[in-house]
């Protein structure tokens, strides 16, 4: 099932970006700060005190929004950041402040409906600590190793 949730993804991927939408790209990676951009759009993940924000941003009307709902382990905030740029999908938060997404039989899905039009499992996404705990329909690429890698507190890296 999960397989075929990457499938659909895939086909939504490569639909969408036949309709002019250009492709990310990894614009820089830092220990502190790394950023992902296409034209007029950018996704931030910064260190934040002792955790880690991302955010993104829409160039043409100077607005931002937080994707993670404070701050939240690095692998969790890059969840949240690979989830946006894979998918457009903003993880929801439910009533405790934990951030989650819907997952149907197609892919990560947002559910706005008490109950949902189609059957639905519920991933959250704050639990995450490391990239192997990421869900099935996030892919891991190396770009994200490296960005894991470079942005990790230096016991993370030396404990793995």
């Amino acid at each position: 099932m999960h397989t075929l949730g990457r499938v659909w993804a895939r086909l939504r991927e490569a639909i969408s970006s036949g309709e002019g939408q250009s492709e990310w790209s990894l614009k820089w990676s830092r220990q502190v700060e790394s950023r992902w951009s296409r034209p007029k759009e950018t996704v931030d993940c910064f260190r934040f005190d002792d955790g880690y924000v991302t955010t993104v941003k829409y160039e043409t009307r100077d607005v931002t929004w937080q994707l993670t709902p404070g701050q939240v382990p690095l692998a969790s905030a890059l969840a949240m950041a690979t989830l946006y740029l894979e998918h457009k999908l903003t993880p929801q938060t439910d009533p405790e402040g934990r951030p989650f997404i819907g997952l149907a039989d197609h892919g990560p899905v947002q559910v706005f409906e008490e109950i949902p039009p189609e059957p639905v499992e519920y991933v959250y996404l704050d639990g995450i600590r490391t990239l192997e705990e990421f869900p099935d329909f996030l892919t891991i690429d190396n770009d994200l190793r490296s960005v894991f890698d470079q942005m990790a507190p230096a016991q993370s890296r030396t404990s793995r």
